[in-house]
């Protein structure tokens, strides 16, 4: 997500290579801006796993304060993988957490991120939200394929939408989904009535 002075990553997941992959095509795409946050959704493996590299970057991590002091912990043990670049560095977890609601906002852009309530799947939730965009993002909220009930993350999900009153045309997913669906807020809504 590009500001006027900076760029947030939304999701910093899988390893130590994507990571590094994600830190390079962000600054191919932005190279007169530095990362200033990498929003790390929850702390699953598979969506923390690529955060040293931030990490060695100096970048801020942005994660439910729930998770907060885990993640700095797990970030700040000795590293014993041989070329690790976060050990290599030797830097420091810098992470915020997010309690409810945090906004980063500037001239240019709006980025709300937003912490999903009763979540069965996690207690350290985030998604992010692009107001003017009108763009949600975010992470393990799988929409079932025809014929399938639906989860009860999607409906945790649903409702927080509503609770949160967040208007928005696509739904951008980091697992993705059927092409051929497209995920809206009415579509979602459809899928409720189900």
């Amino acid at each position: 997500v590009e500001f006027k002075d900076y760029v947030v990553v939304l999701e910093g997941g899988q390893n130590e290579a994507r990571g590094l992959a994600v830190i390079a095509e962000t600054k191919r795409l932005f190279p007169t801006k530095r990362i200033r946050y990498v929003v790390n959704t929850h702390p699953h493996f598979d969506h923390a796993g690529g955060l040293p590299p931030f990490v060695a970057e100096g970048i801020t991590i942005l994660e439910h304060d729930n998770s907060r002091y885990f993640m700095e912990a797990a970030l700040s043990e000795p590293r014993t993988l041989v070329g690790d670049v976060l050990a290599k560095s030797r830097k420091k977890a810098k992470v915020e957490g997010v309690i409810d609601k945090l906004v980063l906002q500037d001239g240019t852009r709006t980025l709300e991120l937003h912490a999903v309530k009763n979540l069965d799947h996690s207690d350290a939730m985030l998604i992010a939200y692009l107001p003017k965009e009108k763009i949600l993002f975010s992470a393990d909220f799988n929409v079932a394929a025809p014929g399938e009930p639906l989860t009860p993350s999607l409906q945790t999900l649903a409702a927080n939408v509503e609770r949160l009153q967040l208007d928005f045309d696509q739904h951008v997913t980091v697992h993705p989904g059927d092409p051929d669906r497209p995920l809206s807020r009415a579509y979602l809504m459809e899928l409720m009535k189900e």
